[in-house]
């Protein structure tokens, strides 16, 4: 008799033999998840429209790639050559000069002017001062070049630091000016200074 009572009282003390739902939801959830080796192919959702270009590591992805793309500076076919391309492309430079003095032409027109509504004026204004703006862009390049160029050459230096690049094209612009030019840049170069100065005076007091 002590032995059943000993075991009822067993039975009552113990936990039950089935387990909380959440526990058994989260033994569920073990076993269903698979391990998958690190060779194994990615799964895919089948709702997503698989790509019929293939994606090459190292080349530009179609997000990163322009609407308009010109081949010339593709990354396959490898670096550019800014400079061969700046070369055999020279002759263009004749062709913006052109239209650049048409351009001027027609807006000292007066009454080629008063025939245009202002729309036309405007889009006018706006391609003859971009067209000017990216000629004095190129021939900036261009003089920048060849004077670093020249630079090299004179000192026999391979490479030059940043800080040294734009010193010797201040010194070269410098140099290729008239002398009205460089009485005009020394002066706005005194105005700048003289205003450094007042500001930094007013500050203070």
């Amino acid at each position: 008799m002590a032995k059943d009572d000993e075991f009822f009282d067993s039975d009552s003390d113990s936990a039950p033999d089935e387990a909380p739902a959440t526990q058994r939801r989260d033994n569920k959830g073990k076993k269903g998840k698979k391990h998958t080796g690190k060779h194994a192919p990615t799964v895919a959702s089948t709702k997503r429209p698989v790509s019929k270009i293939r994606e090459i590591p190292g080349l530009q992805g179609k997000k990163q790639a322009s609407l308009y793309r010109d081949i010339r500076f593709d990354a396959a076919y490898g670096k550019v050559n800014y400079e061969r391309i700046r070369n055999d492309y020279k002759f263009l430079d004749e062709y913006r000069t052109k239209e650049i003095d048409e351009m001027d032409g027609m807006l000292k027109n007066k009454k080629l002017m008063n025939r245009m509504d202002e729309g036309e004026v405007e889009n006018l204004k706006y391609e003859d001062q971009s067209l000017k703006s990216r000629m004095g862009h190129l021939k900036q390049e261009q003089f920048e070049k060849e004077a670093l160029q020249n630079y090299k050459k004179e000192t026999g230096k391979k490479w030059i630091k940043r800080s040294e690049r734009r010193n010797v094209v201040r010194v070269a612009k410098f140099e290729s000016m008239n002398g009205k030019q460089r009485r005009k840049t020394m002066e706005r170069k005194r105005k700048r200074k003289l205003g450094k100065e007042m500001k930094s005076f007013a500050f203070s007091k």
